[in-house]
C-alpha cells in the first residue's frame, strides 16, 4: 500500500469528535492531542508515523508559528507534508507570558495542520440548517480523496455530483465535506 493510500485509509476512517467545551464561547472543539490520540492506533496497524514540528515565521511585522505535519510511511520511508500558520498576537492576551503566546499559537497551527493533512473539517456540519455555502473551491487533497473513493467503490461521480449540485466538476469546501461525510456513511468505514 501506498503512502498516498494508507492517508486515504487514515483520512476515510479517524473520528475525532468535538468533545470539549468551552465555556466562555459556549462551543465544542478539539485539539491537537485530540487528533493525536485517534491517530495512534491507525499508525500503528497502518505502519506509518506522524512527526510534527513548529518553526517561527516572520512576515512584516507579524510572527507567525508554523507546525508541518508529516505522514511518514516506515516501511519504505516515503513522507507526505502540510502545514498551518497561526499568528502570535501583538500583544499577549491577559495572565499569559510570551512562552505561553507562542505556545497558544503553536497548538493552534498544529491542530489545524492536523485538521488538514487528516481531512478534519471545522466549519459549520454541512447538513445543519445554519450552514452556508461559502462557494471556496475545495481543496486538492479532498478533491483526491473523493476521485480516489469514488474509483474504490465504484460510484458514478457525474451523477454524484449532479445531485450535489457541483458546478465545473469541482465541489466547493463545503459540497466537498457533505460528499466526504457520505462515503463514510455508506462505506462502514469507522
Amino acid at each position: 500500500m501506498s503512502i498516498a493510500e494508507k492517508l486515504m485509509q487514515m483520512q476515510t476512517r479517524i473520528r475525532v469528535p468535538k468533545s470539549r467545551v468551552n465555556d466562555f464561547g459556549n462551543y465544542k472543539y478539539r485539539s491537537a492531542e485530540d487528533i493525536m490520540k485517534a491517530l495512534k492506533p491507525l499508525e500503528k496497524e497502518l505502519r506509518v508515523a506522524v512527526k510534527i514540528s513548529d518553526d517561527a515565521v516572520a512576515v512584516g511585522a507579524n510572527v507567525y508559528i508554523r507546525a508541518t505535519v508529516s505522514l511518514i510511511d516506515l516501511e519504505d520511508g516515503d513522507s507526505i507534508s502540510t502545514c498551518a500558520l497561526a499568528r502570535e498576537p501583538a500583544t499577549p492576551k491577559a495572565k499569559m507570558d510570551d512562552s505561553q503566546t507562542t505556545g497558544s499559537a503553536s497548538s493552534y497551527a498544529r491542530k489545524y495542520a492536523l485538521s488538514g493533512m487528516f481531512l478534519l473539517d471545522d466549519s459549520i456540519d454541512p447538513d445543519s440548517n445554519n450552514a452556508i455555502d461559502s462557494g471556496k473551491p475545495c481543496s486538492d487533497a479532498q478533491e483526491k480523496t473523493i476521485l480516489d473513493l469514488a474509483v474504490k467503490h465504484n460510484v458514478n461521480l457525474e451523477k454524484l455530483y449532479k445531485q450535489q449540485k457541483v458546478k465545473n466538476n469541482r465541489p466547493t469546501a463545503m459540497q466537498a465535506g457533505k460528499i466526504l461525510n457520505m462515503f463514510k456513511k455508506q462505506f462502514g468505514v469507522e
